[in-house]
């Protein structure tokens, strides 16, 4: 029976593998984005270092109080070219151009800019995961060494699983 177990997991691992990229590539298509907090600006909802799932979402139904992912207007600058995170304040639809103005929820005061809402990349926050975005938020270094950790941890345990290496029956 341990055989069997053993076998069915060596040939589901790949299969679970494989369709955990398929789907992750396919979000990444469908304009969904994991967006890494690099400040404390959206504490205590998205703390730094939280991941962030978002889905796009059009201008035309961007509302007071959402949480969105997207470029401030220049001059505006932001480390790494990453999408900021906050929370819409006020929405101004009239006058054929359309606006928000956003505020991080731990900041005393609204952001300096006016983010226009005609053509935007805007993305809605619909997951927080606290300490998932750690690794991103260092550049693509550090998520490069966490897959390499990951990778290196898959390799030990296997090593630990085959005969000979010096485990207790059973592990």
């Amino acid at each position: 029976m341990r055989a069997a177990r053993t076998r069915l997991g060596r040939a589901l691992g790949p299969v679970l593998l494989a369709a955990a990229g398929v789907a992750v590539v396919g979000a990444g298509m469908c304009g969904v984005r994991f967006v890494p907090v690099l400040t404390g600006s959206m504490a205590p909802s998205a703390p730094a270092g939280s991941l962030v799932l978002t889905v796009p979402v059009a201008g035309e139904d961007v509302v007071e109080g959402d949480v969105l992912a997207f470029r401030p207007p220049a001059p505006y600058e932001v480390v790494g070219d990453r999408p900021v995170l906050h929370r819409v304040v006020e929405v101004d639809a009239g006058a054929g151009r359309p606006w928000m103005a956003t505020q991080g929820d731990a900041n005393p005061q609204a952001d300096p800019w006016r983010v226009s809402l005609h053509g935007a990349d805007l993305g809605r926050a619909v997951l927080v995961v606290p300490h998932a975005g750690r690794p991103l938020a260092g550049g693509p270094w550090s998520a490069a060494a966490f897959v390499c950790g990951g990778a290196a941890l898959a390799a030990g345990a296997r090593a630990a699983r085959r005969p000979g290496c010096g485990c207790p029956p059973g592990a």
